[in-house]
């Protein structure tokens, strides 16, 4: 049987779904065959795909499921708990807009899928997106679901993984007595107070209780997927958490060019990082506007096709922030 329909596909996506938000959604539909007729108690395997933007946009998430139909040829699955094929279920960026649901599937539980239908979801993901936006903010665009803690002490040099974030949220002095100096390196530039010394990761004092026991910065300091953080220092202490990837994370060295801010896209700058020994006065320059930035409590924005700079460097200075859709 080649010609397969699901029917009430598009009704109950939409409403049959769990409250709050688990990184799946129920998914219920009919198969029929040419008649008209329910296909009962048959083994089927679908292949679904999240498309992003249109029917035919680029695949966000795909996966593979099999079924048994009942006897009125319902099918019941839970979609984000199938056998990936492609993509990350909990990363997709439901706030970007509209995402579309195609299924396909094969009668005799194999892989030679006909196509039956592609819709757009209504309101099942973005409740997820919702609920993930209680606790999301300008500090943690990705969200805090799913964390996974990160400490790291001493001498480290620690690599994000792939589609991963990582929030520093605190780069202190571990308390030991012997090693004085601490902080950590990102690309070549420094973690840094105003007290940062050109050895990595030097920084400060290990005086107990002094203000200079803990490393300055627009806490959480955020380093993308695949970026290194390093400490050659013995009193170094890092804590933070890896969380799944939601934007596109911007690390750029203004010391070697500007930063142009793509079509449809609005950059949110975080920080800028950097040693006291390569010319910084704390002042950027965005759209032809020269602004004062303040690592301890400042967050800026710049629109679309602005482009970023900083003048009289002698060293990297590392710009970091995301970017989300306008």
């Amino acid at each position: 049987m080649r010609k397969i329909t699901l029917s009430l596909f598009a009704l109950l996506v939409t409403i049959v779904a769990y409250c709050g938000a688990p990184q799946a959604f129920n998914y219920q539909a009919v198969a029929t065959g040419p008649t008209g007729a329910p296909v009962k108690l048959k083994s089927v395997a679908l292949r679904l795909s999240i498309l992003d933007g249109s029917p035919t946009g680029s695949v966000s998430y795909q996966e593979r499921q099999t079924a048994t139909t009942d006897n009125s040829g319902l099918v019941n699955l839970q979609i984000g708990t199938g056998t990936v094929i492609s993509g990350t279920f909990s990363s997709i960026a439901w706030s970007k807009g509209a995402f579309y649901l195609k299924t396909e599937i094969d009668t005799t539980g194999g892989t030679s899928y006909i196509t039956v239908g592609t819709v757009q979801f209504l309101s099942v993901p973005y409740a997820q997106y919702a609920d993930k936006s209680n606790i999301a903010s300008a500090d943690f665009p990705d969200g805090l679901m799913s964390v996974t803690p990160i400490r790291l002490d001493g001498n480290f040099n620690y690599v994000v993984p792939t589609g991963k974030t990582l929030y520093v949220t605190q780069l202190t002095h571990n308390g030991s007595a012997t090693c004085a100096d601490y902080g950590a390196v990102v690309n070549g530039a420094y973690l840094a107070s105003g007290t940062t010394s050109t050895t990595t990761g030097a920084v400060g004092s290990s005086t107990p209780g002094s203000t200079s026991n803990k490393v300055t910065g627009n806490y959480p300091i955020t380093i993308p997927e695949g970026n290194a953080i390093t400490s050659t220092s013995c009193g170094s202490s890092l804590v933070g958490f890896t969380v799944a990837k939601g934007y596109s994370w911007v690390l750029f060295d203004l010391n070697v060019g500007n930063y142009t801010v793509p079509a449809g896209k609005v950059l949110v700058i975080k920080n800028f990082i950097g040693s006291n020994t390569n010319g910084w006065n704390n002042y950027y320059t965005a759209n032809g506007y020269t602004t004062m930035f303040s690592n301890n409590k400042d967050i800026s924005f710049v629109d679309a096709g602005q482009t970023v700079s900083a003048s009289g460097l002698s060293g990297s200075l590392l710009m970091m922030g995301y970017l989300k859709d306008k």
